[in-house]
């Protein structure tokens, strides 16, 4: 008796797709059953839907470790986002300075 996993397939194949079968049947030396879950396999490892966590992203990009920069950047990347929006934006208002007195005209 079959198992919830096991699934018995029944197929029809014409043509091309049948002689094809017949010659990996042929030179692989395998059942028909051994070469569904061959091409199964394969078919799975080429098309199934990747991973979608950041790393496993990032692992198949080959991003981790691309770029240049101090090598405690990822635990004190604050502090240079600090320094360098600090350069660009004040964070201190400063009190403006008080406006010099115009120089006087002498009257002739």
């Amino acid at each position: 008796m079959n198992t919830p996993a096991d699934i018995r397939i029944n197929a029809r194949l014409t043509g091309e797709d049948a002689e094809r079968f017949q010659q990996l049947l042929g030179s692989e030396g395998l059942t028909a059953s051994e070469l569904l879950r061959a091409a199964l396999r394969e078919y799975h490892e080429r098309h199934a839907m990747p991973a979608r966590d950041a790393l496993s992203i990032l692992e198949k990009h080959a991003f981790l470790a691309g770029g240049e920069g101090p090598e405690d950047l990822s635990s004190a990347y604050k502090s240079y986002l600090t320094e360098a929006l600090e350069t660009k934006i004040p964070t201190h208002a400063h009190e403006p300075l008080p406006a010099a007195p115009k120089p006087r005209r002498r009257r002739p």
